[in-house]
């Protein structure tokens, strides 16, 4: 048989999808938002078109490797709530954990929990041909649909309604997103979530107003703030710490013989006393590791410190040595910072101003604190939002108490505390062994990065700027350079509210420099950090609002949105249904990044691969052998076609058998290299899954 290049249209053996174009509404702008904003029907408008063109697609989609045991956890977590179950008297919290515990005990069950009853009563509709798990497809994108709305509520605080609304549709029709948001039910719901939690709590900080009179907004006199005698405390410390960190390179010998001296004493501490107590609690596999191992982790991780404080360190002792060089240069900078930073922030009190008015703003408080519980229940790294809102707490000027803030935090932890049985028998360890188990993934994977494979765990510092510059639309990276510039510029102007805006930088920059400085393992595109880009397109979406701003008629609006939809959605319309292998045209399409980078990394291909061995199963039985995933391969297959596990080290493939393979790190050129291959599914010059026969002859 011949290569066959199938593609899902209209007519297709297993789904209809039709090519949907989604486009958006743009006429005048106005910068400052209004009680009525003109812009909210068009993005009522958007979310409709996009659910409609899910209803009519979301079951084209096949399901990623991940889904079924995730969806399995979904099914089985309710035990854990039950009653029944714990009076039974073999009540084992582990049946709560699905198929799969070892591992989504780590995953907080929150958004399983908030969906799934209405999963269950999409199930019960009688729609021939799509799968009972594949109504969490259409979920999945509903819940999406809810982040854009908040995306849109969030970038209002800097833009205006039609920059906003243009960037709430770049966001939505990314094609990444959208496939994400079709079958990832872990990553793309942090991200919403994270979109939820950052937009109420950046809310409540502002409605905890005391009735006090407002803080001034004249800038500090300079003489008060910035006056050089005052900083000189501050230039000595400055100084100091600049001088041990040099002294850590000068003395880095005798530093590195004192760490393995400490951590040797350590490890051969007796077992029951307070240091071998300590160490066996950090190092639990103590017993059977030699100690070497330990000495290397602690002088990597000093060397790590030493990287971290040295780069907070330099332009600290560079800027107290120009004050000390050019004392008059600093003042005027000082000046100029205080007229732009004023009104200063003042430190909370527990007393300040009039008593919160719960009346008002304790549903705020409330629902802030709720969707950071949840967040952290969907993943642990929920708390960096709690501390991004308690900055901008800080940094507030007007009389405040802490009281609320203490509020929002027990509740949050609460609610994280009830919707994730894996805490309940000891919360405090449990956090902290999943802090661990994320920030040290056991999974270490095969990576196809730029024609190499590297290990998970050792991917170059440019694996994320890298895809996040090839996966998304050509027009974001423009805008987000022209956004930061203009960002800037209306800062220096005092157009900008600086405090939110500082929010929004650290919500993007903090986990990019943590995953540039320590390397943690990554694989999977960059899904599990989904959650960075909402604030890059709310950057993109300021340099929108100054080009709308520079455009005088409407239909140069229209037309300017219209250029910037039109690579995302014509990427959606040549890959469906699989647009989260989308990458732009700099890196030559899908097509350039086949065999350079990965693709259909969650073998969604598998859907329309087992359509076309189904249809030939109706004239005679097929034996089909899967290397990944055989379980998914299983769901689809018909009742002619039997699926069997493919194990290359024993090899039991036979003559006249099937062998479905995916391309994922060049898997389909290492295994029968020989054999002839008789399907290829893929999109716009890639391939994603081949099936061959064994033992066959190729066709020219």
């Amino acid at each position: 048989m011949g290569q066959i290049y199938c593609k899902i249209q209209a007519q297709s053996l297993c789904a209809h999808s039709p090519n949907s174009v989604i486009t958006s509404g743009f006429s005048s702008s106005e910068h400052s938002p209004t009680s009525r904003d003109p812009a909210r029907g068009w993005l009522l408008g958007l979310i409709l078109l996009n659910l409609v063109v899910a209803l009519f697609t979301f079951d084209d989609f096949g399901f990623a490797w991940d889904e079924p045991l995730f969806y399995a956890y979904g099914d089985a977590v309710d035990y854990a709530y039950s009653i029944s179950a714990r009076l039974s008297g073999n009540f084992d919290i582990e049946n709560a954990y699905g198929p799969s515990a070892g591992d989504h005990k780590y995953y907080g069950p929150a958004y399983l929990l908030l969906v799934r009853p209405l999963v269950d009563a999409l199930r019960q509709l009688p729609v021939p041909g799509v799968h009972r798990d594949e109504w969490w497809h259409l979920v999945n994108f509903l819940t999406l649909q809810v982040g854009v709305v908040f995306f849109y509520k969030l970038a209002r605080r800097w833009v205006g309604p039609w920059a906003g609304l243009g960037a709430a549709a770049l966001f939505a029709t990314q094609p990444v997103v959208w496939g994400h948001g079709m079958i990832n039910p872990k990553d793309m719901p942090f991200m919403v979530f994270f979109i939820l939690a950052v937009e109420s709590g950046l809310t409540l900080v502002d409605h905890l107003r005391a009735t006090s009179p407002p803080a001034s907004t004249e800038a500090a006199p300079p003489g008060e703030v910035f006056a050089l005698a005052r900083w000189t405390l501050w230039r000595v410390a400055v100084l100091v710490v600049g001088s041990m960190v040099l002294l850590t390179y000068l003395l880095a010998g005798p530093i590195q013989n004192g760490i393995r001296a400490l951590v040797e004493a350590a490890y051969q501490a007796a077992p029951g006393s307070l240091l071998g107590r300590w160490f066996l609690w950090v190092a639990a596999r103590a017993p059977e590791t030699p100690p070497d191992a330990y000495v290397n982790k602690a002088w990597a991780l000093f060397l790590r410190l030493r990287t971290g404080v040295t780069v907070l360190s330099v332009p600290l002792v560079l800027h107290t040595l120009v004050g000390l060089i050019w004392p008059a240069g600093m003042q005027n900078l000082g000046r100029a910072l205080s007229a732009r930073l004023a009104p200063l922030p003042t430190w909370p009190q527990w007393r300040a101003g009039a008593p919160f008015r719960w009346r008002n703003a304790g549903w705020r408080l409330g629902v802030a604190a709720l969707m950071l519980g949840l967040l952290t229940s969907i993943r642990v790294l929920g708390p960096l939002v709690g501390a991004l809102v308690v900055l901008y707490f800080l940094l507030q000027s007007y009389p405040r108490s802490w009281k609320p803030l203490l509020v929002y935090g027990l509740i949050a932890a609460g609610v994280t505390y009830l919707t994730w049985p894996f805490l309940w028998d000891n919360p405090l360890v449990r956090l902290i062994e999943v802090a661990r188990h994320m920030a040290n993934n056991p999974h270490i994977l095969p990576v196809l990065f730029n024609g190499q494979v590297f290990p998970s765990n050792q991917l170059p510092r440019s694996y994320l700027p890298t895809l996040l510059g090839l996966t998304l639309t050509e027009p974001v990276f423009p805008l987000l350079v022209l956004g930061s510039g203009v960002g800037l510029v209306r800062f220096w102007r005092r157009s900008l509210e600086w405090r939110s805006f500082l929010i929004l930088l650290l919500w993007v920059g903090l986990p990019l420099a943590y995953v540039l400085w320590r390397r943690p393992p990554m694989y999977d595109g960059y899904r599990h950090f989904l959650f960075l880009l909402p604030p890059l397109f709310v950057l993109a979406g300021l340099g929108l609002d100054a080009l709308f701003g520079w455009l005088r008629r409407g239909w140069q609006r229209v037309g300017l949105g219209f250029l910037l939809l039109l690579p995302g959605v014509i990427g959606l319309v040549r890959l469906h249904p699989y647009p989260y292998a989308y990458y732009n045209a700099f890196m030559g399409g899908v097509g350039g990044a086949f065999r350079r980078y990965e693709t259909d990394y969650w073998l969604t291909c598998y859907k329309e691969t087992m359509c076309l061995i189904n249809a030939e199963a109706r004239d005679h039985p097929v034996t089909l052998f899967v290397l990944r995933q055989p379980q998914i391969a299983r769901r689809y297959a018909a009742p002619g076609v039997t699926v069997q596990s493919f194990d290359p080290a024993n090899d039991a493939t036979y003559p006249g058998s099937w062998l479905l393979l995916i391309t994922r790190y060049n898997q389909d050129l290492t295994n029968h290299p020989e054999d002839p291959v008789r399907y290829a599914v893929g999109r716009a010059g890639a391939v994603f899954c081949v099936v061959k026969e064994v033992g066959g002859t190729a066709v020219p």
